[in-house]
C-alpha cells in the first residue's frame, strides 16, 4: 500500500524523514505523515506519477506508423 523506508529512500536519496518530507512537498507528491513523523506514499500514486511521464515522454516521439 505505502512505499516502505528504502523505496522512500530510492526515490527521495534522503534518509532523514524531514529531508523526504520537503523533497516530496517540492515536488508536489501528496503524503501522510505517520506518527513518528515518517512520510507515508501511497505506491498506487508513484505508479500512476510514474506512468503519467512515461506516456508523456513517448507522446513526444514522432509516429513513424504515419509515414506508411
Amino acid at each position: 500500500m505505502f512505499l516502505t523506508s528504502d523505496e522512500l529512500l530510492e526515490l527521495t536519496g534522503y534518509k532523514l524523514a524531514s529531508a523526504q518530507r520537503r523533497w516530496l512537498a517540492r515536488r508536489g507528491y501528496p503524503f501522510e505523515t505517520n506518527a513518528s513523523g515518517k512520510p507515508r506514499v501511497l505506491r498506487l500514486y508513484l505508479q500512476q506519477r510514474l506512468c503519467a511521464q512515461h506516456e508523456r515522454e513517448l507522446g513526444a516521439m514522432p509516429d513513424f506508423d504515419a509515414i506508411r
